[in-house]
Formats: C-alpha cells, sequence, structure tokens
C-alpha cells in the first residue's frame, strides 16, 4: 500500500487503474470534452489567456485541448496515473509550460496542489464515496480563486455493470447536490442536459458572489 493512502484510497486508485489501463471502451465517452462549451458560453468574457485552470478527476483529460485553444494554463488532477489519453500524453510534452498532471485523490489532496483561477469536474462527483463528496468540495473550493463548472451524473452507470465494478458511488438527486454545492461555492447557472441524466452548473465562490 501506498504510505500516503488509507485502505479505502488505495482501494479505489487500484480499481481505476485496472479499468483505465486494461478495458479501453470506458475511454470512449468523455463528458468534459463533451460540456465545454457550456462552461466557455456560461462565462463568456470572463474567460481570458494565462489565467490557471484545474482539471479535477480529469480521466482521458480529451477536454484539454479546448483548455489549450484558450491559452488557459492547466494542472490535470486524477488518482490514476492511467487515465491520459496517448494525444494528452504527448500535449504534456509539447506544452509543458502550460500543461500539467498530477497524480492525486480529490479527498486527499496533495499540499503542492496551488489553487487557480478556474476549476473544471465533469462526471466525477458521483464516482465518490458519499461519505467523502463534503471533503471533496471543500478542498476544491480551496483551490478556486474564482469559480468554475460542475457536471454530475444522477443516474447508476452502465460501464460499472458491464466491468463489474460499481463506478457511481453517490447517486443522488439534483437537489441533494445543490445543497452539498451550496455550502462551498454559489449556483449562477445551470444548463439542462440530455433529460436531467446530469446536473450541470456554473459556480462561483461565495466571497466572488458580493463583490
Amino acid at each position: 500500500m501506498n504510505e500516503n493512502m488509507d485502505e479505502k484510497t488505495e482501494s479505489e486508485k487500484s480499481k481505476y487503474d485496472i479499468i483505465w489501463r486494461d478495458h479501453p471502451s470506458y475511454r470512449e465517452c468523455s463528458p468534459g470534452e463533451a460540456f465545454a462549451t457550456f462552461f466557455f458560453d456560461g462565462f463568456k468574457g470572463e474567460i481570458r489567456a494565462g489565467q490557471t485552470i484545474i482539471d479535477f478527476g480529469c480521466g482521458t483529460a480529451r477536454v484539454t485541448k479546448d483548455f489549450l485553444s484558450k491559452g488557459l494554463n492547466i494542472t490535470l488532477v486524477d488518482i490514476s496515473p492511467y487515465c491520459l489519453d496517448e494525444e494528452i500524453r504527448h500535449l504534456l510534452t509539447l506544452f509543458a509550460n502550460q500543461l500539467h498532471f498530477q497524480q492525486g485523490c480529490l479527498w486527499q489532496l496533495p499540499e503542492s496542489l496551488k489553487s487557480a483561477y478556474w476549476i473544471y469536474c465533469c462526471d466525477v462527483l458521483e464516482h465518490i464515496p458519499e461519505d467523502f463528496i463534503d471533503v471533496c468540495l471543500e478542498q476544491m473550493a480551496k483551490r478556486t480563486r474564482y469559480g468554475g463548472y460542475f457536471s454530475i451524473c444522477l443516474q447508476e452507470d452502465l460501464a460499472g455493470k458491464r466491468l463489474g465494478h460499481p463506478l457511481h458511488l453517490t447517486v443522488k438527486e439534483k437537489a441533494w447536490w445543490e445543497r452539498k454545492i451550496d455550502q462551498h461555492f454559489t449556483i449562477v447557472g445551470e444548463d439542462a442536459v440530455a433529460d436531467d441524466l446530469y446536473f450541470n452548473c456554473r459556480v462561483v465562490l461565495k466571497q466572488q458572489e458580493q463583490q
């Protein structure tokens, strides 16, 4: 066991290491990439080249190409080092001054992870054990200087059933997630997606709302 991880964290990491490494079909869907337009349109005029963004639970990280097109400086964070698509690994070398990957668990984020102007977290929180949702949101808020975008699936996952591993560990209704997010952020806009399959929202930090 990694000395910096408890048993639960190590178990989750091992699960996703196997999924990303051994099940190529899991890469077929990338909600983070699909929802980037909502983020850009929702904060139109506020997203500028040179700003920083953290993609929490980045997965394949294909949305990185969209972030690079906006001139953002990007930190990718995921529990498994096997998650990134090969194309994104190549971009880590090509854009070494602008793009970085940091392995980390969202409820045990490393102290070395610095805050960013924006955060992005799509199709991630429902994968977190319910007992850790509050600390995940708290840790993300501490690393947010302005605001960001959440997308949360509200239903059980099909991929987990195919792979034999339940992946959506916190399946709740939209109102439950709103209450959780509202403890740390102010929801400033929502986007309707796929017959309410997802809860998508734009957020800013509480103190930013008052400025």
